[in-house]
């Protein structure tokens, strides 16, 4: 096993475990546990990976590695910027309830 192997494997343990230790939302856990194993199984096996970019049309292991990253960090955007918008949406929600109290007891103290 290569040096460079070793040092994957030991992150992706890392983060395997930090999964496991933070576990929230059920489906999310499964997707990052299913996605660290499959990092795990890449270093250990790397030839599984060059019959994989094979039989999927990549000229190269590295390349399909790269492809998957992308397709990856483009979803945890995507996820992200609808949780944002969904705090932004709820944050609005409450300052206008808060808003509307307020007034409510400005307007009564000044009657």
């Amino acid at each position: 096993m290569d040096f460079i192997q070793i040092i994957i494997l030991i992150f992706a343990l890392f983060a395997f475990s930090r999964v496991i230790l933070n576990i929230k939302n059920r489906l999310e856990s499964m997707f990052w546990m299913v996605f660290w194993l499959g990092v795990m199984a890449a270093a250990i096996y790397p030839t599984f990976v060059i019959k994989l970019a094979e039989i999927l049309g990549v000229s190269s292991g590295i390349y399909l590695s790269i492809y998957a990253t992308l397709i990856v960090l483009s979803y945890m955007i995507f996820r992200l910027y609808a949780k944002l918008e969904d705090t932004e949406k709820k944050i609005t929600k409450i300052i206008r309830t808060v808003a509307i109290k307020n007034e409510s007891k400005t307007s009564k103290n000044n009657r």
